[in-house]
């Protein structure tokens, strides 16, 4: 029998349904903030090839302990996510001989699967209760292994995907048809000079999260921004040896890049529709005077009161809070000044 098979995420999905589930876990319930604070370990160190993809994966999902029930967190999901599955595969009338393989968690992929009435799904087997995954991630060339292990006279038509990731897959498949968007090529005859293909992987990387990508753009540009003013103040009007007017150059500074953030966020990031401007504006200023509170509270606390202020420990906690800081600023903007309805 031959069958076609589809890779996921950034392939029949616009972007990464796993990331897309965990937002929305958030938004549903913010304490799964806590979860996914004390993962963030284990993410650097699998980030620094010290910890495995599965050692992250059941971290990050341990956060399905706050939803009893998962069928009812799924539906809910897919109903306000359904519309990012691409044309090319949605347009299809008849997915008899499709096979769905992924690396995303089998739960959570079952309802699509079921709606298209494909032939069969392979994901992760990630418990919905706990979040640990069962057995291996299938990814690259696990996905070769589940396959034959359960077809095992099978033959592979077609094999389409978005990442070079699936290549032990295109190997097996008589065609690759490697996904850009809602454009299809033949991966064999996609053969562009080294620049294009590298260009193009890096666009395919940014564009299955591009939101995120245009986040860390104009964060490090709000960060050029504060230093800039805050240096042209102090070089120009203000005396950094008088305290009023370098705490005065440093909320100058501090404002003008919280503006420039929330309007560069606004327009190239979140890309809000919001009438409502002032409104929008007042949260998203309220929600950077939180983190800029929270950074004060752990610096105070870490280096001040714990005495921890040598400067390496100085350097380590202003690393550390920044990193805390990009990411509560990212997950506040979406969540409650840039919400979509």
């Amino acid at each position: 029998m031959k069958y076609n098979l589809y890779d996921f995420d950034g392939t029949i999905y616009d972007g990464d349904s796993g990331v897309d589930l965990v937002l929305f876990a958030i938004k549903k319930k913010p304490k799964v903030l806590l979860t996914l604070l004390g993962a963030l370990g284990t993410v650097i160190l699998y980030l620094l090839k010290l910890r495995t993809k599965k050692d992250m994966k059941n971290k990050i999902f341990a956060f399905l302990k706050y939803f009893p029930d998962t069928s009812e967190f799924v539906e809910e999901f897919w109903e306000g996510h359904e519309h990012k599955l691409k044309d090319f595969w949605t347009e299809q009338k008849d997915h008899k001989n499709d096979i769905i393989i992924s690396a995303s968690g089998y739960f959570w992929l079952k309802p699509i699967a079921d709606k298209y009435k494909v032939k069969d799904l392979f994901a992760t087997d990630i418990d919905p209760k706990t979040g640990k995954i069962k057995g291996d991630n299938c990814h690259g060339e696990e996905k070769v292994k589940v396959f034959y292990k359960k077809y095992p006279k099978a033959k592979i038509s077609k094999m389409y995907t978005d990442s070079i990731n699936d290549l032990p897959l295109i190997k097996e498949a008589k065609e690759g048809i490697l996904v850009k968007k809602n454009k299809l090529y033949n991966y064999y005859e996609y053969k562009p000079n080294f620049i294009v293909r590298f260009w193009r992987w890096g666009w395919g990387i940014y564009h299955k999260n591009e939101e995120l990508w245009n986040y860390l753009i104009v964060g490090c540009l709000t960060t050029i921004v504060s230093v800039g003013v805050k240096w042209l103040l102090l070089f120009t009007v203000f005396n950094a040896d008088n305290a009023l007017q370098l705490q005065s150059a440093i909320v100058i500074s501090w404002t003008a890049a919280v503006l420039f953030a929330y309007v560069t966020n606004r327009i190239y990031v979140f890309k809000s529709k919001n009438k409502k401007i002032i409104k929008e504006m007042f949260q998203f200023f309220g929600a950077r005077i939180l983190t800029l509170l929270m950074e004060m509270f752990i610096m105070w606390f870490f280096v001040t009161l714990l005495k921890l202020n040598t400067d390496l420990w100085v350097m380590i906690w202003t690393i550390v809070t920044q990193i805390l800081i990009m990411i509560f600023n990212y997950l506040l903007s979406k969540l409650f000044v840039f919400k979509k309805s």
